[in-house]
């Protein structure tokens, strides 16, 4: 039983499945989960009929073209890379399309950590080393299909397991030993269930027994309520203990490094869960979730801005050609000082901590402490692509400076002999810096540069000269206040909190498909033939079915992605959608 095969085919076809209806309510209450669950994913399913067709990534999915693609990401996960292709059997398009069918039913996976409950099962497995790993399917209906497609992987297997008759904690199942470790499988009424470990086993199949823990369960506790907004109403919810990191850390102190007092360092304890849900909202696939905690000074959460109300500093640089846009804030000196605070208690008493080292080399290199250079800039950092191709050489990058000679000094100084040529023009500098070659004393043999432009706000860079220059001449004066998004990204935007830190945006209906495709076939291609140099690499069905897809079918379908982030006192919060 290859449950870890099966595990990464679920996810791969969440979407690619025929329409059913929905249940009124999980039969998989992932809420009474053990306690000791680090983490979890439940997959719910997904709307039918004209809810099914209204969306447009379902829709997209659905398309008669795209058809082949479907049945080659089945193919490619069901198929075993390690065995020898010409020992696998054959699989038809029925087959694959009964193989897709299993997501007409829910499963949850994830993992329980080592609690005192689980240690209380007698453990069979050699070493008893802790795996907390489990899978739980809803086979209601699919027996048939299911047993096939474990046969079918098996086929596949180069080497074949050792699988005996066992029971655990009452449950028949069945033992299966391969060379890479032991995994339990069990078949019991309405649900199949594996894991690695019995402890593990045993709880898993209380829970799809649906009996209650005696201590209430994952729902009693403070993560879970606290996240159980966002745990409602979609396809698919993500939960993760984020404080079970301190709980599965060991206590290894290798070279005077102790990793607890590290961990304690960075206060953990204030970051409570990371949770979210996919959900179906008419024509958006809508992502929502949050890094949940008590954002305070000193945490974690400092590596985020708190953000700003006012248009970033890199919009005045969105045009009527840009394709895509993204823009976020990171506090720089924050997740410096978080850095030095968490290296510092991770070594003992009278030994000098790490980052003293680091900043004695940033002062020689850049001329100040590294304190004073992060302080030199906003913490905003965005792309800008403004080719229908996507072309690479047409991207553009941004950081946001708050004093422009301080941070030309520093530039200056910091690059050294990697800066090829200077030029300023009106406010703006321009440098050419070489990304690498042949140092002596006669200088540097270069021959690849990346282009910089530093304003009195920003760093604006590209590995061509004209690309930034085509920014520049773009942009909007200091004066001018006005946001420059289009009316549909600034529908997106009005419906993210006033205050962010960031923003992304991707406009699909102005991508050219069939000129990136075009591009990447050739880019393909290119890559292959390099690989071939030395042996003859075979071509994978995905990679032939993407080849022959018709680039119109994304046109039809596609239209935008938005996405925005901001924080605060309870988390990171991210809202995002494509439709």
């Amino acid at each position: 039983m290859r449950w870890r095969t099966f595990l990464w085919l679920l996810p791969v076809l969440m979407i690619g499945v025929a329409p059913w209806e929905v249940r009124a309510q999980s039969s998989l209450d992932p809420g009474q989960l053990p306690k000791s669950t680090v983490f979890y994913l439940a997959w719910h399913g997904t709307p039918a009929g004209d809810a099914r067709k209204a969306n447009s990534l379902l829709a997209l999915w659905d398309d008669s073209d795209f058809t082949p693609v479907r049945a080659a990401i089945i193919e490619e996960m069901v198929s075993d890379s390690t065995a020898a292709k010409k020992t696998q059997t054959a699989i038809t398009r029925e087959e694959l399309a009964q193989y897709a069918s299993l997501l007409d039913n829910e499963f949850v996976v994830g993992y329980l950590g080592d609690s005192n409950a689980a240690k209380s099962v007698e453990l069979d497995s050699a070493g008893g080393k802790w795996n907390g790993m489990f899978l739980v399917y809803d086979r209601t209906g699919k027996e048939t299909t299911l047993t096939k497609l474990l046969v079918q992987m098996r086929k596949n297997e180069k080497d074949p397991p050792e699988i005996s008759a066992t029971s655990i904690a009452g449950i028949p199942a069945i033992k299966v030993v391969r060379k890479t470790g032991t995994s339990y499988w069990a078949e019991d009424g309405s649900y199949a269930f594996t894991a690695s470990d019995p402890a593990v086993f045993a709880q898993v199949g209380a829970w799809a027994r649906h009996t209650a823990p005696a201590d209430g369960g994952l729902a009693q506790t403070a993560e879970y309520r606290e996240a159980s907004d966002l745990l409602k109403g979609g396809m698919i919810e993500l939960f993760f203990r984020f404080s079970s990191i301190k709980e599965i850390a060991p206590d290894s102190n290798a070279g005077g490094f102790r990793l607890r007092s590290l961990l304690r360092g960075l206060r953990l304890e204030t970051v409570h869960s990371i949770a979210g849900h996919l959900a179906i909202d008419g024509a958006r696939t809508r992502m929502q979730g949050a890094i949940l905690g008590d954002a305070l000074s000193g945490t974690l959460f400092d590596i985020w801005d708190a953000g700003t109300d006012a248009p970033p500093a890199s919009m005045k640089f969105v045009n009527a050609n840009t394709v895509s846009y993204q823009t976020s804030r990171i506090n720089l000196v924050g997740i410096y000082e978080l850095i030095k605070r968490a290296l510092r208690s991770s070594v003992g008493d009278g030994q000098s901590s790490p980052a003293e080292a680091v900043d004695t080399m940033a002062k020689v290199r850049l001329g100040m402490p590294l304190s004073d250079a992060l302080g030199l800039f906003s913490g905003e950092f965005a792309t800008l692509q403004s080719s229908p191709t996507l072309d690479p050489a047409k991207q553009v990058y941004m950081m946001g400076i708050r004093k422009k000679p301080e941070t030309l000094k520093m530039l200056r100084t910091g690059l050294g002999d990697y800066l090829a040529g200077e030029q300023t023009e009106g406010d703006t500098t321009y440098l050419k810096v070489s990304e690498g070659g042949i140092h002596n004393d006669a200088g540097t043999a270069s021959w690849k540069y990346q282009y910089l432009a530093v304003t009195p706000d920003a760093i604006v860079y590209s590995n061509r000269r004209e690309t930034v220059r085509e920014l520049l001449a773009t942009r909007k004066s200091a004066s001018d206040s006005t946001v420059a998004l289009p009316l549909t990204w600034q529908a997106a935007r009005d419906q993210f909190p006033k205050t962010i830190n960031g923003l992304s945006f991707l406009d699909l209906q102005k991508v050219d498909w069939t000129a990136v495709k075009e591009r990447w076939n050739a880019e393909s291609r290119k890559a292959s033939n390099g690989a071939r140099t030395s042996r003859k690499m075979p071509q994978g069905a995905l990679s032939s079915a993407l080849e022959q897809l018709p680039p119109q079918v994304f046109q039809r379908h596609l239209h935008l992605t938005a996405s925005g982030s901001w924080k605060d006192a309870q988390g990171v919060h991210v809202d995002g959608w494509i439709e």
